[in-house]
Order: structure tokens, then C-alpha cells, then sequence
């Protein structure tokens, strides 16, 4: 594959907004469900993304479901609203058949990065993924729904990894060395008949 056709980041040229550009289908799919994906309340990954931290301390894990949990959801959910938003934006690019781009303002990427992680985890922890099968090559062919959801922890991993890394900085052009100037032609001196 050639690297000027793999996925990207660019800022773009006003600096409000972030282009993630020539995602393939598979990728353009997957962003597609990271609201749905993002509203699943099933209590395994509720308590996998809003944890307590003192299992041996029964008051403050009082006080944590009480004070810090409700926050935790309302990032959660208000993450899950901008990614949605942003993905409105989701379209083919102009000149790359069967790539896909999409806007995300610079203001939004902790929300992006934040609604990636989560759902990644909560993918991992519906489907009970082990640490193998994630660090793993994806499966030949797509089977079950657990394979599907790796599939899904690696394409959005790299999407996660690509807004993490940035946009890509284009080496500035090195100038061109100076040509040497030509020697002018000889006249061509008419052959005799």
C-alpha cells in the first residue's frame, strides 16, 4: 500500500479543525457506530468505564457513585453527542475513490480521543476480549461478533492513534540545486549536396 493513500490527519489551513482523510470503507463504517456503540448502558461496561476505586472502603465508594460517577457519564454522553455531531461531516473525498474523510474542530478532539477510548473498552469488556486476542493480527475472516469486535478495537485504535500522533508535518521542500547553464548550440553547418 502506498503511504500517500493510507489514513491521515491534516490541519486544516483556518486552524480550527482537524481532517481526518482517506479512511477506508471498513474505518468509515466503524466511526459510523461509535454513538451507538457509545450508548450501550450495559451495567458490565458501565462499571468497567465508571469503576469504583475503593472496593475496600465502603463510604467513599459511596461518595464516588454519588459525586463522581454521574460526572463520568455526563462526559461520556456529552462526548457521544460531539462525536455525533462531527460525524454529520463523514464523506467520500472529492478525488480518492473509496476513501472517506471526515472534520473534526480542534475544540472537539479530547471528546474524540475520550468517546475512541471508551468505546474500545466497553467493546473489549462486553465481548470479555483477552489482552492475546487484542495485541493479536485480526482474524482472517470475520465469524462471530467477537471477531467483529476486534475488529472494530483495532480499526478504532487506529483512528485513535492517528488523532493522537496529530496532523502529519510536511517536510518543507529542499530547494532544487541550480542547473548549470546550457553551452549554446553550434549552428549546424548545412551539408554540401
Amino acid at each position: 500500500m502506498n503511504r500517500r493513500s493510507l489514513p491521515c490527519v491534516e490541519k486544516k489551513k483556518d486552524g480550527g479543525e482537524f481532517l481526518l482523510r482517506k479512511l477506508p470503507p471498513m474505518m468509515a463504517l466503524a466511526l459510523r457506530e461509535l454513538p451507538a456503540l457509545l450508548a450501550d448502558d450495559a451495567p458490565g461496561i458501565r462499571n468497567r468505564l465508571t469503576g469504583n476505586p475503593y472496593p475496600e472502603d465502603e463510604e467513599a465508594a459511596r461518595q464516588w457513585e454519588k459525586y463522581a460517577v454521574p460526572e463520568l457519564e455526563h462526559l461520556f454522553r456529552s462526548a457521544r453527542d460531539l462525536v455525533g455531531r462531527d460525524l454529520a461531516s463523514l464523506a467520500p473525498e472529492p478525488r480518492l475513490r473509496n476513501r472517506f474523510r471526515v472534520e473534526i474542530p480542534a475544540d472537539h478532539l479530547n471528546a474524540w480521543l475520550s468517546a475512541l477510548a471508551a468505546v474500545r473498552v466497553a467493546l473489549g469488556e462486553a465481548h470479555a476480549l483477552t489482552e492475546e486476542e487484542l495485541e493479536s493480527l485480526l482474524p482472517p475472516v470475520i465469524a462471530c461478533e467477537r471477531d467483529r469486535a476486534i475488529l472494530l478495537v483495532h480499526l478504532l485504535g487506529w483512528v485513535q492513534g492517528l488523532l493522537v500522533e496529530g496532523p502529519e508535518v510536511k517536510a518543507p521542500r529542499q530547494p532544487r540545486k541550480p542547473r548549470q547553464p546550457r553551452k549554446p548550440r553550434q549552428p549546424r553547418k548545412p551539408e554540401s549536396w
